[in-house]
């Protein structure tokens, strides 16, 4: 084989590249150092106003929770006393109710015993009527009764056949 005159820059199968070419030289210049400081001094503020800011931002989201638990609870309380006001004012209602009831049963009871009174009264009233007779009284009546059969028994003023209308 008869092929082994080839290049040697083959041998890592690289086609007549060479590596080390690859690689430029750094040069330094003046200026560039200048800038490159500058750049950092910037990058440190602007990584000291991110840090900054975010603290300033975690600061503002804690605000903002703690003023909405806050609020919550806020809200939460104002639900409770309303509801301990409704059962305030629930047992105030009912406790009048319960009072108007007892004095419309003691207005009642006070009517039926006004009325009982007054039917007892009634009735002492009428038994209490004693029936009395005027004796000289009835005496005088009956006399005079009599007496007016008497007058016609007798033939008084009036003419016998005046009873037979002729």
């Amino acid at each position: 084989m008869g092929g082994e005159d080839d290049d040697d820059s083959d041998e890592d199968g690289e086609i007549g590249f060479n590596t080390s070419s690859w690689t430029l030289p750094k040069t330094e210049d003046p200026s560039k150092s200048k800038a490159t400081a500058l750049d950092s001094d910037d990058w440190a503020a602007a990584r000291k106003s991110a840090e900054e800011r975010k603290a300033f931002e975690e600061q503002r989201k804690a605000r903002e929770e703690k003023m909405k638990a806050e609020a919550e609870e806020q809200k939460k309380q104002r639900l409770l006393d309303a509801a301990q006001r409704g059962e305030e004012i629930r047992a105030q209602r009912q406790e009048e109710e319960a009072r108007e009831a007892a004095l419309r049963e003691q207005k009642k009871k006070e009517d039926e015993e006004a009325r009982q009174a007054a039917r007892d009264e009634l009735r002492k009233s009428v038994g209490a009527v004693e029936q009395t007779v005027d004796l000289d009284a009835q005496r005088k009546m009956m006399e005079e009764y009599e007496q007016s059969f008497l007058d016609k028994d007798l033939g008084g003023s009036s003419p016998a056949g005046s009873d037979f209308g002729f």
